[in-house]
């Protein structure tokens, strides 16, 4: 009985971690690349463990505006040069799968999307639910 009662309660929450994610409830940052980028990425002087502890409890799971020229495009995602430096800078997947389809490699383009995981010297910032404004 003991036995059945676990393997329902086990079932039961491995199911509860299956929804879907929320995205509305997100709180906005207005945080500009080049500040987060000194901050939390490749311009950072601070620890790995502080950047990450600092990226998690300030900017990971919130809405940011950012404005950059398309680097990489397609229908479901693209990249942005944010900085005009360099290659991309953020890369963003889309939350209608073909907002991306018409966008042209080289104009520029503002986007609001969820942040999601910190760039840094090699691989861009990154997030999801983005829209083009």
């Amino acid at each position: 009985m003991n036995c059945k009662l676990i393997t329902f309660m086990v079932a039961i929450l491995a199911l509860s971690g299956c929804t879907s994610e929320e995205p509305t409830s997100y709180p906005s940052s207005n945080v500009s690349y080049q500040e987060l980028n000194s901050e939390v990425g490749c311009g950072s002087k601070y620890s790995d463990d502080k950047k990450d502890d600092i990226f998690n409890s300030r900017y990971k799971n919130h809405w940011m505006t950012w404005r950059g020229e398309v680097f990489l495009a397609e229908a479901d995602e693209a990249s942005l040069n944010i900085d005009g430096k360099g290659t991309q800078d953020l890369a963003v997947d889309f939350a209608d799968e073909k907002a991306g389809y018409n966008l042209i490699k080289g104009n520029v383009i503002t986007v609001r999307f969820v942040m999601k995981y910190a760039g840094g010297c090699f691989l861009p910032f990154s997030g999801d639910f983005a829209t083009i404004h």
